[in-house]
């Protein structure tokens, strides 16, 4: 099958069953495919840092989209194969079954829930173009209608964050068997440690 065709027939049913679905779409993963959804992945996570680190103040719309369609695909794989290690890791650790290739291609299949958030993020520039990327928005301020659409588009955000781990959790808990208690565990586990880490370091500081 192609590309395309593979994203259409395994994106929803990956989003909406994912432990149903994981093992029939990774029989579908080619070295193409790979690269398309941990490309797709990376842009998106350039996009929400932009926005996240109001880069708008400095740097204007099609300079930041530029940038994640360049950058993207390099952080994207940066953060897909760190992130698979780690998960590999620690799933191991609870007893998992699967090889670091299966969970680094499964791990790149549940960047689709992630990715979905395009299909927030294209409206949103829409809508509220530089302002989606500045600390000043004095249109969205002036505007009840538009404070409450932007954040009704941010909390939409964060809970497609929080569905993208759900999801993770479950595809990571059925390859290598564990559950996806320790399937969330897996994954949010290293980040977690050096999370406090590095709050334990700017403390003693």
């Amino acid at each position: 099958m192609l590309v395309l065709d593979v994203l259409r027939v395994y994106w929803v049913q990956l989003i909406k069953q994912p432990k149903n679905t994981i093992r029939q779409a990774m029989e579908e993963t080619s070295t193409k495919l790979l690269f398309v959804l941990i490309s797709l992945f990376g842009i998106t996570l350039c996009l929400e840092q932009a926005m996240n680190r109001d880069a708008g103040d400095t740097t204007s719309i099609p300079v930041i989209l530029l940038l994640s369609m360049v950058i993207g695909p390099i952080l994207g794989a940066v953060a897909w194969f760190l992130g698979s290690l780690c998960t590999f890791g620690v799933a191991r650790l609870f007893g998992g079954v699967a090889t670091f290739r299966e969970t680094s291609e499964a791990s790149a299949w549940a960047t689709v829930a992630y990715t979905t958030k395009m299909a927030l993020f294209i409206p949103m520039l829409l809508i509220f173009r530089q302002e989606n990327f500045t600390s000043n928005t004095p249109d969205i301020d002036s505007s009840m209608f538009l404070a409450l659409l932007f954040f009704l588009c941010l909390t939409a955000n964060f809970v497609m964050t929080i569905y993208y781990i759900i999801v993770h959790s479950k595809i990571i808990g059925e390859i290598h068997e564990i559950g996806s208690w320790k399937g969330f565990a897996s994954i949010i586990l290293v980040p977690l440690v050096l999370i406090l880490l590095l709050f334990l370091l700017a403390l003693s500081q």
